[in-house]
């Protein structure tokens, strides 16, 4: 079911109603999902799967591009990069970067989901079994609500396997980003033999350990714990990957604050 731009859908009735109240409160209510597959993780039974640490690439220099909704052909089609179209970009692991960008607290973040990364299982049916048949993306929100504190999973994109290949569409959500209050992520992956994985990151602005730095750019969030453990060159995904190479494609940046 194709939802036109600017519509929002409808609450899923497995959303408890006060948390459906708070996330419209905080005008946070969800964006445009391009099918329903993100209600059937809703639906699952919570199944006792350990969580482990997402691990979380950072596309170096991407911070830098002008325009970080439309990617550049370097980026978007490894293939091109390695046929020698452009320079490849590199990804390193963002718990490696140098800083966070402490400018940014304080500003609405614009947070885009792009979609499945490397994009060859989109367009290549041959490779669309290297990928797990069922992933999940949550971001998690602070509650509005001070008698219901706890934090509000946000389910933002999601791919399905069956009946067919079937990924949400690309959407954009803004972040109300402050000091105390940092992006967090929650990714499910159901691999092809049943078995579940749970991978759980949060954005730091400080020098915390195993966690990845928050500055603007391109992220990748793996569907592995392994994924993003040393540097790789983008025209290195051109071929075939092994299948825990596959991630999520995430940018994030500040935008202005509206005038008053």
């Amino acid at each position: 079911m194709k939802i036109p731009d600017g519509a929002a859908s409808d609450p899923p009735s497995l959303l408890r109603r006060r948390d459906f109240l708070t996330l419209g409160s905080a005008g946070l209510l969800m964006p445009l999902f391009g099918n329903l597959a993100w209600a059937e993780s809703m639906a699952a039974p919570a199944a006792a799967v350990a969580l482990q640490t997402m691990s979380v690439g950072y596309v170096e220099g991407s911070g830098e591009l002008r325009n970080l909704k439309w990617l550049p052909r370097a980026v978007r089609h490894p293939a091109a990069v390695a046929e020698g179209e452009a320079a490849a970009p590199v990804i390193v692991p963002a718990t490696s970067l140098f800083q966070a960008d402490t400018s940014m607290p304080g500003q609405p973040l614009r947070i885009r989901v792009h979609g499945l990364y490397p994009p060859v299982a989109s367009v290549e049916r041959k490779r669309q079994r290297d990928v797990p048949p069922a992933i999940d993306l949550e971001a998690i929100f602070p509650s509005s609500d001070p008698l219901h504190p706890a934090s509000l999973p946000f389910y933002v994109w999601s791919l399905r396997q069956k009946p067919g290949w079937d990924p949400s569409p690309p959407v954009s959500f803004h972040f109300p980003l402050e000091w105390q209050t940092l992006p967090e992520f929650v990714l499910k992956v159901r691999g092809a033999d049943g078995s579940s994985k749970v991978l759980r990151t949060k954005f730091t602005m400080d020098d915390e350990s195993g966690r990845p730095k928050l500055r603007r750019g391109l992220y990748v969030f793996g569907l592995d714990p392994r994924t993003w453990q040393t540097e790789i060159r983008v025209s290195d995904l051109a071929g075939r990957i092994p299948a825990e190479m596959f991630s999520v494609l995430v940018s994030m940046e500040s935008e202005p604050q509206p005038a008053t």
